[in-house]
């Protein structure tokens, strides 16, 4: 039951963001700079994000060069040129945003695990798409050694300009800034329904303590896999994306991100740990699923990997595993669009959620002012 004060005042919003991630937090905060006077609130369904926002693997990444290969295919030179453009303009965001140093922003570099010979053709051939935007050349090749690779990693495929972020940090990080700026975060807040209401929306959500009817100016969707609930005929697709770390180990004291299988696979260091995920082309009906959950035949694919990279007598134990929950399309282009008068919409990040979301929250942010 609501009293006289929650019913004509505190359950009004001037924008009402669904989703608490990373795209939802970012369009809250940068749409709190343009409006410091509006009342703001985020609704998250979940203690934590319930996607992947807090459940990536941390990588600053825009593109490897077998991941590129395929968009080239797919959507011409200039379409994978905006995609890397967009990915690392978006990274670039990010860090201006929040800092280096509070969420543990490393340059450490990006590498493709070559098994065979790679093509220095096909090397230059993205020096050349990538350099008029970043105003440099990227792409080397590199040698194997220091990383405790067995000879069956041939050779790496180095991008000097990727990294890797703190996961854990960064969103701690941007929530606080977020809730500096006076944004009011309510979690374990399930959204039921949006409806028209007068000049608004009329938001269901569904609490701990029953189900309460907010009113906004206007609603923001950010809830990128989740999002067909509300936009059933949008093109999204999920896919679950697994993620296994290993106990500490000290052969592990070297840093990198890296990919492998077209970008399917990657593995870094976090703590003297090695962290491996991915796997998903395995079984793309199986983590085609909105559910949390560990794949046994990819956790099984995984442990033969660290015996490929790095050998059997290497002893890595694995700690926990965990998953997060993607959205994919048709192409690899985020929808970000005005639904209706009092609604926007941003998603399907295509697993690139660290790269680009700030982007897609800024393009939100702006949105709701058009």
């Amino acid at each position: 039951m609501l009293s006289y004060w929650e019913k004509t005042t505190l359950r009004h919003f001037d924008l009402v963001v669904i989703g608490g991630g990373i795209v939802g937090l970012f369009t809250a905060l940068l749409y709190s700079k343009k409006h410091p006077q509006h009342r703001i609130a985020i609704l998250e369904r979940g203690l934590f994000p319930d996607g992947a926002s807090t459940k990536n693997a941390g990588f600053t990444c825009f593109g490897s060069i077998s991941e590129l290969e395929n968009d080239l295919q797919n959507i011409g030179r200039s379409g994978a040129a905006s995609l890397v453009m967009n990915r690392y303009r978006g990274l670039q965001l990010l860090r201006e945003e929040l800092g280096d140093k509070p969420i543990q922003y490393e340059e450490v570099g990006g590498y493709e695990v070559c098994f065979d010979s790679p093509s220095l053709n096909r090397i230059e051939f993205f020096n050349d798409l990538v350099e008029p935007f970043l105003g440099q050349r990227p792409y080397s090749v590199v040698a194997r050694d220091g990383f405790g690779f067995t000879t069956k990693v041939h050779a790496l495929i180095k991008n000097k300009l990727e990294g890797t972020v703190n996961t854990g940090k960064m969103i701690a990080a941007l929530q606080d800034k977020v809730s500096r700026a006076g944004v009011i975060t309510y979690t374990q807040s399930d959204v039921l329904q949006i409806d028209d209401y007068h000049e608004g929306k009329k938001v269901l959500v569904q609490t701990l303590d029953g189900s309460i009817e907010l009113i906004a100016t206007q609603v923001a969707l950010c809830t990128n896999a989740f999002s067909r609930r509300f936009l059933p005929q949008a093109d999204i697709s999920p896919g679950r994306g697994m993620i296994m770390i290993s106990k500490p180990h000290r052969a592990f004291s070297w840093k990198g991100s890296f990919h492998y299988h077209e970008g399917y696979n990657y593995f870094r260091t976090i703590d003297n740990r090695l962290l491996i995920g991915g796997g998903r082309h395995l079984d793309e009906k199986e983590e085609a699923t909105l559910e949390h959950g560990v794949n046994k035949k990819i956790e099984a694919s995984l442990i033969s990997d660290l015996n490929t990279l790095f050998g059997a007598e290497a002893n890595i134990e694995i700690d926990h595993a965990w998953s997060g929950i993607m959205a994919f399309g048709k192409n690899k282009t985020p929808l970000v669009q005005r639904i209706d008068p009092h609604l926007v919409a941003g998603m399907r990040l295509g697993g690139m959620g660290v790269a680009i979301g700030a982007n897609v929250g800024d393009a939100l942010a702006e949105l709701l002012d058009s």
